[in-house]
């Protein structure tokens, strides 16, 4: 999404919410499910209320999915299931603007999960700091972590939280 001049400030100025998801696997449309989700929410550049959670997917980890997040089926076994915590996660994101980090995926997975719960996924505005890195033409690698290193953002990597706060902060600077 193309951010310029006074809505580019606006956004700095925030609220903003930072959202993360980790999967059983990498296609929602094979019938992955979230497995944890994290939404912070970012004023001027610090989070100021956060929303995460494990989640329980009614589904097996691939064990790919499993060595990259470190999320285990036992982990999730007792975890709230997806539609439990939609009605949180609507009344936390109100109509504040979403970043992820590829955000085709993410939104892929919480559309999907959406309308298994009969709910449509909201229209929030939204911003993808992979797309915003690689407009800028100054990185060899688009991965958050190698962004994040480069820039100097310290983050923990591949669990929800720490990527989505790494989103947030890598967000203030691509703008």
């Amino acid at each position: 999404m193309e951010r310029m001049g006074g809505e580019t400030q606006r956004i700095i100025d925030g609220p903003y919410v930072a959202v993360d998801v980790e999967t059983t696997g990498i296609e929602a449309g094979d019938g992955h499910r979230i497995c944890e989700i994290a939404l912070l929410r970012f004023l001027r550049g610090n989070v100021i209320d956060s929303l995460v959670s494990l989640v329980n997917p009614l589904r097996p980890i691939s064990p790919g999915a499993s060595a990259v997040n470190g999320i285990t089926d036992r982990m999730v076994v007792d975890a709230p299931l997806f539609i439990d915590l939609l009605p949180g996660i609507l009344s936390f994101i109100d109509n504040d603007v979403l970043v992820f980090h590829n955000a085709p995926f993410d939104l892929s997975f919480l559309r999907a999960e959406s309308r298994l719960a009969g709910v449509d996924w909201p229209g929030n505005p939204v911003v993808d700091t992979l797309a915003l890195a690689r407009r800028t033409g100054r990185f060899r690698s688009h991965a958050l972590s190698t962004l994040c290193r480069e820039l100097g953002i310290g983050a923990g990597f591949h669990r929800a939280e720490g990527d989505a706060y790494a989103t947030g902060k890598l967000l203030l600077h691509l703008l």
